[in-house]
């Protein structure tokens, strides 16, 4: 697998999210240099880090001690100035008109009414869901408070370049999350 430089310097502990992910993300919320955003299960921190690249601001929450602590020294090891990680739940957000707010951590679709009071109009809310079932109660739960809410997956396939007989590799990564996007 493939991952940018920065990312390959990271500590990896806890599930992290790829590229493929996180492009599906910036390409559907339209996250930019100007975006404020939130996140919630910072894990390891490959998210925090691909956000910030971007991302004018990211609060970032992990409530998993182990976790926050990988999170905190990936955060300063890549020198992310405009990342702020929090060590306690989501629940405690304190920012109000935001962009983008990302959830990746199991039973996230109990905290969609409370993310959305936090986002601007026309700001997204994003889940993160490992399996179907997640996936499908967190876009229902949506549905009754957004204008928008549609679910999608992403693949990547690498390819084997040679001179003669170009094709796939026969291992490639394709399902790790469902994402669910919600439009306030």
């Amino acid at each position: 697998m493939h991952l940018p430089p920065d990312l390959n310097k990271l500590t990896r502990g806890a599930a992290v999210v790829l590229p493929k992910d996180f492009g599906a993300v910036v390409a559907f919320t339209g996250l930019s240099s100007s975006s404020t955003v939130a996140e919630a299960g910072a894990g390891t921190g490959f998210m925090t880090a691909q956000l910030a690249r971007i991302a004018r601001k990211v609060y970032s929450y992990e409530n998993r001690e182990e976790h926050f602590r990988i999170a905190k020294a990936n955060v300063e090891r890549l020198g992310l100035e405009n990342v702020e990680l929090v060590n306690k739940s989501i629940e405690e957000l304190g920012h109000n008109d935001l962009d983008v707010i990302f959830l990746d951590f199991k039973d996230s679709d109990e905290l969609i009414e409370k993310m959305h009071a936090h986002l601007k109009s026309g700001g997204w809310l994003v889940g993160y869901c490992p399996n179907i079932e997640q996936a499908k109660a967190f876009h229902l739960k949506c549905n009754s408070l957004f204008s928008e809410v549609f679910t999608l997956t992403s693949h990547t396939i690498t390819y084997s370049i040679r001179d003669f007989g170009c094709r796939p590799d026969n291992f490639s990564l394709t399902h790790t999350a469902y994402l669910v996007f919600a439009r306030r």
